[in-house]
């Protein structure tokens, strides 16, 4: 561990994003800690990861509708665009649940995070590891050791990204790069460029339909026919009740919760409305749609040459995967504390949870000062467990664990 040790907050979490964040201000609203013993570990500024990721894309409106957000109140968004005159920011769907713009849902969430002043509890940093102690939990990180009594691991997939197997051997300088990738920039990308992307998703049509103007030649490579899906799973999985009940049913951690959320996901699908944009570009010529698969890619001055499985070959000078992500148990800091700690460790990997509180379980079957949201806890919560929605559920238990908890008395 690192010898710099800072006071004694109540809780950590270790993740600024639209968990972190949302977790913050459910445990600041609940009393359950007060702002100058919470801190949030985040080496982006808050909400800046997700912020980037949504101009890569170029995402214009989230999927969710208006009532998840990272403010307490389900309601809170609407109203803040209404008091501003930014009802037209909020977006109709096909199922009639209006979604934000993401320019009206970063406006809110800056509302909010001033409002609960959670710029000063931020540590830019990243968290490199944990260790437990007597009462509390000691989180080294980039600047320092952190201690405090309780911390939330709220930092999804990291830079687990998917790419295809022709795509991992490739040297540093192709021009082949992931969408998610910290230097991928759309804005970039020049007017007459010979641009792929290769994905069906969601990702992969928002970013075609960004990327799609006359003068600059785009192709998708999409194996698969498009799938169309409103939401990333069904409703029942919602409402965390019914479904969630026969899903935590089984054991925890197991390879039966894995297989049950995956199969539930709709992953690779996309919403009506991107559908309808990307149908448009493709009718209008600004976007060609390859249905065969690339088999190979080879770097050839400055381009890259693509070879698919139906013999046919062509180049471009900019290729981009939209291919998702890999496992979320892959992070550096999951490795680390399942590789090095007592913490319980299931299947690939995923953490073993108390259902009833999101807590780490120890392997000795106690529950550790640790708790976990965001997708890692989709084995209790579900396909939803990584959205908006799950972050609010998240909420709801951790409020209740973390009451439960005694923390040490405020250093004098």
């Amino acid at each position: 561990m690192a010898s710099e040790s800072t006071a004694d907050p109540g809780v950590a979490i270790v993740g600024g994003g639209v968990h972190g964040v949302h977790l913050a201000v459910r445990l600041l609203e609940a009393g359950v800690v007060e702002r100058d013993r919470l801190r949030i570990v985040e080496p982006d500024g808050l909400l800046a990861a997700f912020r980037r990721k949504c101009a890569q894309c170029g995402m214009r409106e989230l999927r969710s509708p208006f009532v998840h957000h990272v403010d307490v109140d389900p309601f809170s968004l609407r109203d803040f665009a209404r008091s501003r005159g930014r009802e037209d920011e909020l977006v109709p769907s096909e199922v009639g649940a209006e979604r934000p713009t993401v320019e009206l849902f970063f406006d809110h969430a800056a509302a909010v995070v001033d409002r609960y002043g959670l710029e000063s509890t931020l540590i830019e940093a990243r968290a490199t590891d944990l260790e437990e102690r007597a009462g509390g939990v000691d989180v080294e990180t980039t600047a320092g050791r952190l201690s405090t009594g309780a911390c939330v691991l709220a930092i999804g997939h990291g830079s687990s990204y998917a790419r295809p197997e022709w795509a991992r051997d490739l040297p540093a300088d192709a021009s082949v790069t992931h969408v998610w990738d910290d230097g991928f920039d759309p804005d970039t990308v020049g007017e007459t460029a010979r641009i792929g992307i290769v994905g069906g998703g969601i990702t992969a049509a928002q970013l075609a339909t960004t990327l799609a103007q006359p003068g600059r030649d785009v192709t998708l490579f999409a194996r698969s026919p498009f799938r169309v899906e409103t939401l990333e799973a069904g409703r029942e999985w919602m409402h965390f009740s019914g479904a969630v009940d026969e899903l935590q049913a089984l054991p925890p951690g197991s390879r039966d919760r894995e297989q049950t959320v995956a199969e539930a996901r709709r992953d690779g699908s996309m919403s009506p409305e991107v559908f309808a944009r990307l149908r448009r570009t493709i009718d209008r010529d600004w976007v060609d749609l390859e249905r065969s698969e690339i088999e190979a890619v080879t770097p050839a001055g400055g381009t890259v040459v693509l070879t698919c499985r139906d013999g046919t070959a062509t180049w471009v000078d900019e290729l981009v995967l939209a291919t998702g992500f890999n496992s979320p148990y892959d992070a550096p800091l999951y490795r680390r504390l399942r590789d090095g700690t007592d913490l319980a460790a299931g299947y690939r990997g995923a953490p073993v949870l108390d259902d009833d509180t999101l807590r780490w379980r120890r392997v000795d079957g106690t529950n550790a000062r640790v708790a976990v949201s965001g997708i890692a806890a989709q084995g209790v919560l579900g396909p939803f467990a990584r959205n908006v929605i799950g972050a609010r559920r998240a909420g709801d238990l951790l409020v209740d664990a973390f009451e439960a908890l005694e923390f040490a008395p405020r250093p004098t």
